[in-house]
């Protein structure tokens, strides 16, 4: 662990929390793992362990907001584990630790679609911005610096930004990255962590995104899925998996060259160009 002033000289934005929690905290640690929030642990005296989440410069360039994920945390606490908004301000929010074990490897994908299940159930209460597709991959894009590697990508932009009719118009409270990697075990169950992308939106769309990072069939999902929500009709859900896998990959794709633009990693790069080259 970083002794406090180690890590605020490491992450100046840091400086943010001490404020809101009104003390200096004891020390801090980086997070790994996460690949936008860059979040870090903090140990505070009053509040034990805690999450320190700036509105730093890369929530612009990936379009998220601390302010929208404190009201999603406040919608859902009380429903499911998960961390807990202890202050927010305008550089950024303070969470609770979220304790328990990572997932890593689950057999039973019933529980985890029964979860995302419950979640599309949650009635969010304050300011939780809905989603808007072409308004989310328009962004991304121009994020996006030009250059010979971005005009690679503009034809498959141009071709599936636009969003084509869909059969369900239910929108619900999404995760939109529903995936093991933000599940928690601990001795209350699995708990929920990282909701930057949440917002209202198609539940459709939150489990297409779901079932192809867990790599199961939409029909075995979708059956999993109506075992919870039972007054889905299956054949249109179906129908609109079909039409979010490509736009829903579109979207990831354009995600991961940004990634790779703002943090000079060319693993994201590889990760774009599979994307590319299974839409082609």
């Amino acid at each position: 662990m970083l002794n406090w002033i180690d890590a605020v000289q490491q992450s100046p934005d840091l400086a943010g929390l001490s404020s809101l929690v009104n003390e200096v905290p004891l020390g801090a640690l980086p997070l790994s793992g996460g690949l936008t929030n860059r979040a870090w642990r903090v140990l505070t005296s009053s509040y034990g362990w805690v999450i320190w989440r700036a509105n730093s410069s890369l929530c612009q360039s990936f379009d998220i907001s601390r302010d929208n994920e404190a009201e999603v945390l406040n919608s859902v606490a009380g429903h499911l584990p998960t961390n807990k908004v202890i202050a927010r301000g305008p550089l950024g929010i303070v969470l609770s630790w979220c304790s328990g074990v990572p997932v890593s490897h689950i057999d039973d994908h019933s529980k985890v679609i029964a979860l995302l299940a419950n979640i599309h159930t949650i009635q969010p209460i304050g300011q939780v911005r809905r989603f808007d597709y072409q308004a989310k991959v328009d962004h991304y894009w121009s994020q996006l610096d030009d250059s010979v590697l971005k005009r690679r990508f503009r034809l498959i932009y141009e071709s599936l930004r636009t969003l084509p009719k869909l059969s369900c118009a239910q929108q619900a409270l999404c995760h939109f990255d529903f995936g093991l990697h933000n599940l928690v075990q601990n001795e209350t169950g699995l708990a929920v962590i990282d909701w930057e992308y949440a917002a209202i939106a198609s539940p459709v769309l939150d489990l297409t995104m779901t079932l192809d990072m867990l790599q199961l069939d939409v029909v075995t999902g979708i059956e999993l899925y109506k075992q919870h929500q039972p007054k889905i009709d299956s054949k249109s859900w179906q129908q609109d998996v079909k039409i979010w896998q490509r736009q829903s990959q579109m979207m990831a794709m354009l995600w991961y060259l940004l990634a790779a633009q703002v943090w000079q990693d060319d693993g994201f790069l590889a990760e774009a160009e599979t994307i590319y080259l299974r839409l082609c």
